[in-house]
């Protein structure tokens, strides 16, 4: 699967009329207090990562000046948040935010249909929101082929206990929500939080939003270059491995780097498995015998093997 960045998602939910906070994507402090001053009051700046938690790693913060901006832009560019290292920070405009809410589309395998999920909860995992408030999470899968019709969004929500025209204005969302991660192929598409402002807007505060990764060759608009699901950006070698598969169709093909810097004689290998069960068991083996993995290559017919290091 590939991960796109926030402000990739975002934009993708604004073609679909899903509104998001005024704002634009930075590569250094000078871009990004010029956004700061185009947009004339308070913001939030974002370390733009495949990452969970970037709050508590120092990757969101306020800042109410195109100063306080540009310098809390200087921090975050270049910092190492779980190994990925930041090259773009999401500057946009503070919101006055009344109420979170989660909306979300993912693909149920077991189902093998679309699953849309709510919650009139927002601002942490679906998961812990379930587990603390069952109540207030519903979802409904979808027939493909009619697609998320607005009396189930409707009903979705109600189920949550919102009502009135909020239910509907959130209903209208989910819907378009839906026909996002539809168009694009998504195997999940949340907006977490989803927020209520002081003067009755919805906003789509965050998102985040996964391509699968066969149907990337379909989206060159995103600008996917390895359709893989890293909490990094790849490496060189990954990029010369995936070039490989990109052509070559006679069975399934998967290189991860696992380890670098490292010297000769440390005890690191490459590895070549063949079946996802077998692969495991042939690792762990490996790896009770003092080895260390630097390469992984589960593979089907006609692939080279990789060579120790």
């Amino acid at each position: 699967m590939a991960r796109l960045h926030e402000y990739q998602g975002k934009t993708l939910l604004r073609q679909a009329k899903i509104a998001v906070p005024q704002g634009g994507v930075a590569a250094t402090p000078e871009e990004a207090r010029t956004i700061a001053e185009e947009i004339g009051k308070p913001v939030m700046v974002k370390a733009q990562a495949w990452v969970t938690g970037r709050a508590g790693l120092g990757g969101i913060k306020k800042a109410s000046t195109p100063d306080e901006v540009a310098a809390a832009a200087k921090a975050m560019l270049g910092m190492k948040v779980k190994g990925f290292t930041v090259e773009q920070v999401l500057v946009e405009e503070q919101l006055d935010i009344t109420r979170e809410f989660y909306a979300g589309v993912i693909v149920d395998d077991r189902e093998q249909a679309p699953l849309v999920m709510f919650s009139s909860v927002g601002g942490t995992g679906i998961e812990e929101i379930a587990a603390e408030n069952p109540d207030s999470v519903a979802s409904v899968h979808v027939d493909i082929e009619f697609g998320l019709r607005d009396y189930q969004a409707r009903n979705l929500v109600r189920k949550t206990g919102v009502g009135g025209k909020l239910q509907r204005g959130l209903g209208g969302l989910l819907v378009q929500l839906y026909k996002v991660a539809r168009a694009y192929e998504a195997r999940s598409a949340e907006i977490n939080p989803l927020v209520l402002t002081s003067d009755g807007k919805l906003y789509a505060a965050d998102c985040r939003i996964t391509v699968d990764d066969y149907a990337v060759f379909r989206h060159k608009d995103l600008g996917i270059e390895i359709a893989r699901e890293y909490d990094r950006p790849p490496t060189p070698l990954e990029e010369i491995a995936y070039a490989v598969e990109a052509t070559d169709y006679r069975g399934t093909f998967y290189f991860i780097q696992m380890a670098d810097d490292f010297e000769k004689g440390e005890g690191h290998v490459g590895f070549h498995g063949a079946g996802g069960g077998g692969s495991m068991m042939s690792m762990d083996a490996v790896l009770r015998q003092g080895y260390k993995l630097e390469q992984g290559l589960p593979g089907g017919q006609d692939r080279a093997c990789l060579r120790p290091n």
